[in-house]
């Protein structure tokens, strides 16, 4: 992977978490994917961030009203990135 490939995924992630700490109820899935999807990004895709950004910590995935939420972790994550 290049390192404008780093820092693309890496601008993703941070717009996905503060998307996703804009309100209480969290950013629903399927905003996400629309989003994701309007820049040329696949349902495979958008699935693959996702669980990355669960896995390390950075949301949490409330599968009954399908949103995600930022944790703490990926709120001081997401301050590192520029």
């Amino acid at each position: 992977m290049t390192k404008q490939q780093i820092l693309a995924l890496q601008s993703i992630g941070k717009g996905i978490i503060e998307a996703a700490n804009i309100d209480s109820i969290g950013a629903p899935s399927g905003i996400i994917y629309s989003a994701l999807m309007s820049h040329g990004a696949t349902f495979n895709q958008f699935q693959q961030i996702m669980s990355t950004l669960e896995r390390h910590g950075f949301l949490s995935h409330d599968v009954d009203a399908n949103t995600y939420h930022a944790t703490e972790a990926g709120l001081q994550w997401a301050k590192k990135v520029h």
